[in-house]
């Protein structure tokens, strides 16, 4: 009898232990905020589940470190060339105070970008209505993301890189360089 159970302890346990590792684990759960008119803005990238990011070895052989030129700086702020759907440049702030990514009505306008929800922002202005879009990718230096969000401040007149774009990185803001390291 002893025999028996314990037998049957230890097929229902490697039961449990083997079909567990079987089971496809489940979706992460979605981090979003939602806007005044009840869209989801997501906020995948702030909990460690947002958009994907190319790891792959930079111009120096070094995984998981990226360089992007500075071209100015504006006020103190790195200037940087950002380049959208492998296709549009432009010059950006690389705002370390920004969450996300914000670009002008004239950049959105060249890209071709529409307007797919409607939010509020806090900006030095104060609270601004703005649209937001997606992108197919985003490159700056050696860097580049993948469907990616971005709003569009028809108050500014340069856009600004924010942690949409680098959050998973440590920075590194060197004279004419900065340094992303893969955390």
């Amino acid at each position: 009898m002893a025999m028996k159970q314990f037998i049957s302890s230890t097929i229902i346990v490697t039961g449990m232990v083997l079909g567990s590792s079987l089971l496809p684990t489940q979706a992460q759960q979605s981090c979003f905020l939602e806007g005044a008119n009840g869209q989801h803005i997501d906020l995948g990238h702030l909990c460690g589940n947002g958009s994907s990011n190319t790891s792959q070895p930079n111009a120096s052989g070094k995984t998981g470190v990226f360089t992007v030129p500075i071209k100015r700086r504006d006020s103190g702020i790195p200037v940087v060339d950002v380049t959208f759907n492998e296709q549009h440049t432009f010059e950006m702030l690389f705002d370390t105070g920004a969450s996300g990514i914000t670009v002008s009505t004239d950049m959105a306008e060249s890209m071709g970008l529409k307007a797919e929800g409607q939010a509020f922002s806090q900006t030095a202005e104060g609270v601004v209505p703005i649209s937001l879009s997606t992108v197919s990718s985003v490159k700056a230096g050696e860097l580049t993301s993948s469907d990616l969000q971005v709003a569009i401040n028809p108050s500014l007149p340069i856009g600004l890189l924010g942690q949409t774009f680098y959050g998973h990185y440590d920075v590194m803001i060197k004279e004419d360089t900065i340094e992303l390291r893969t955390r």
